[in-house]
């Protein structure tokens, strides 16, 4: 009981700084007037959601800190991350890869402490079809607002990361390659270790 109220406010401390840094890189982005000014409030609402239900996904600490971490490594790009090559691949690449290991964390510590009791099989399989639906809902939201919004930087517009034909299925490919990290790690690593991004 101690250690989940311990978890319980470690949530709360993250959350916190996040959202300053989230405040922060807002005042940046009005102040140059990038489209990131869009992505950062929507950045900062969808931290708040997940905290909203850290105790139905059983949300680890750990998970959270690294899920915020993704969202402000997504919103660099107001600094024009999205044209950098970090080790000769795409930013876009990484971040989408970053997405698909992160979330398969928190699906498949939530899939063990569910109810469901799901063999491991079952557990892998669902935390890959969770992560490549939400990666296709996150498309869909791109291609809505490319087609309405047209050309800038951020996720609802085309540009830097999003020029290449086959854009998208490069996207969710990164992102369960990322999923296979994430359960790899899960399953592997942290069954043996009781690393803390397991517990």
């Amino acid at each position: 009981m101690r250690d989940k109220q311990i978890n319980q406010v470690k949530i709360k401390y993250v959350l916190a700084i996040f959202i300053v840094i989230f405040v922060g890189l807002e005042a940046l982005a009005l102040n140059v007037d990038s489209h990131y000014k869009y992505d950062i409030p929507m950045c900062a609402i969808l931290l708040y959601f997940i905290y909203l239900m850290r105790d139905v996904i059983h949300l680890s600490w750990v998970h959270y800190s690294l899920f915020a971490m993704f969202l402000v490594i997504h919103c660099l790009g107001m600094f024009d991350f999205y044209e950098l090559y970090p080790l000769g691949i795409e930013y876009d690449y990484w971040v989408h890869g970053m997405f698909g290991f992160i979330s398969s964390l928190i699906i498949l510590r939530s899939l063990k402490m569910s109810v469901l009791q799901l063999k491991m099989a079952m557990q892998i399989g669902s935390a890959l079809i969770i992560v490549l639906g939400i990666s296709a809902a996150h498309e869909l939201y791109e291609f809505a607002g490319a087609i309405l919004l047209g050309k800038g930087e951020g996720v609802l517009f085309i540009g830097a990361g999003d020029l290449d034909q086959w854009d998208t299925q490069k996207d969710m490919l990164n992102n369960v390659i990322g999923g296979l990290c994430g359960i790899f790690v899960s399953y592997v690593f942290c069954s043996r270790s009781g690393n803390a991004l397991n517990n």
